[in-house]
């Protein structure tokens, strides 16, 4: 499931937005036009987004940001992965910028899923090796072979 989920994983070398609200539209509608859910459904997935930054950072600390949202009617779960080399204010729990933003958007109906993801990403976030390479690979092509490397063999 982890290795289905790397290889439909929506990659931005670099965010354009200059700020964790800009990050969270730009990155939601990557997945919108990903497939993960329809254009219908933005305004209420990017509202739920905010109220669950509002109730608490999904700034883990490290320069790394995991924002998810779970909705009615998304098609199937869909990772964003995102990097800003500037770094993003986002209310981190070590103080840092954000350099590294994994947006993840599943089905309201498969929480099981949703969190096996998160605990994956969560491993991703924590290993340093991971974030170096992630932040020096030169493209999207690149990126994508780090994901793989680092998936579950399933």
């Amino acid at each position: 499931m982890i290795g289905q989920l790397v290889e439909r994983a929506a990659l931005v070398a670099q965010i354009e937005a200059k700020n964790k609200d800009g990050a969270l539209k730009e990155l939601l509608a990557v997945a919108q036009a990903a497939g993960s859910f329809d254009a219908k459904l933005h305004k209420a997935l990017a509202k739920r987004l905010s109220e669950r930054e509002a109730i608490g950072s999904t700034g883990l600390g490290n320069s790394v940001a995991v924002p998810h949202v779970k909705g009615e009617d998304v098609v199937g779960v869909t990772l964003v992965l995102a990097r800003s080399k500037a770094g993003l204010e986002w209310q981190a729990i070590d103080g840092r910028p954000v350099h590294i933003v994994f947006l993840l958007v599943s089905p309201a109906n498969e929480p099981e899923t949703h969190l096996r993801c998160l605990r994956w990403i969560s491993t991703l976030a924590r290993s340093s090796d991971f974030r170096r390479f992630l932040l020096d690979a030169p493209d999207d092509g690149a990126m994508r072979d780090l994901l793989r490397e680092m998936a579950p063999k399933e």
